[in-house]
């Protein structure tokens, strides 16, 4: 076979479709180089904003908390956080109340009655309330209950004595009395539990 084309021309159809090679190869790359970049520009787009969605969530949070009241809720926690302590350290001893009660009734003054004890503390003071039938017997109560002779309390204060006329009972006055344990009392009514700590 014979090749009429001239050598230029012949020359010039190979750069021709080398040309076109690398013009489809180039828009290849730019389209490829563009993908790329709309890629990149969403994922940007998308990570701010879910950046500002969090930011937004995190400040409702923060003001439902405000509005529930949280440092409220922290210090209702913490006031029962005491009290388990409290009663974790109660359990952990032998409180012989029957013992006090009995002690306690047999040096309260005639025309007076024991309504209660609360113990406000484990090793410090506990709490009295008393009927009596009148001021003075009422008030007798706490010079009794501090006399050194009976080894129970080192000191008693008078909260409150009220007496109404209009009460049924006999005992028309209430006391109110904090004693204070002796440190005699405190070995023979508070003892630590065996094998407490």
């Amino acid at each position: 076979m014979i090749n009429l084309i001239p050598p230029s021309y012949s020359q010039a159809m190979r750069l021709g479709r080398g040309n076109a090679k690398l013009i489809r190869w180039l828009m290849s790359i730019i389209i490829a180089t563009a993908g790329l970049l709309i890629i990149e520009g969403s994922g940007w787009l998308y990570l701010n904003h879910q950046n500002s969605k969090l930011t937004t969530d995190i400040a409702m949070v923060k003001k439902q908390l405000e509005t529930q009241n949280l440092s409220k809720v922290q210090a209702q926690a913490k006031e029962i956080n005491g009290n388990i302590k409290l009663i974790n350290q109660l359990l952990s001893r032998e409180v012989r109340f029957s013992d006090l009660i009995q002690q306690i009734g047999s040096i309260m003054p005639s025309g007076t009655i024991l309504n209660s004890l609360t113990l406000s503390k484990v090793d410090g003071a506990i709490d009295l309330s008393a009927g009596a039938k009148d001021y003075a017997s009422a008030a007798q109560i706490a010079v009794n209950l501090s006399d050194p002779k009976n080894n129970i309390f080192e000191k008693v204060d008078i909260i409150n004595i009220n007496c109404t006329t209009t009460t049924d009972s006999p005992y028309a006055c209430t006391g109110t009395f904090k004693a204070l344990f002796n440190k005699d009392a405190k070995k023979q009514f508070i003892n630590a539990a065996t094998g407490g700590n």
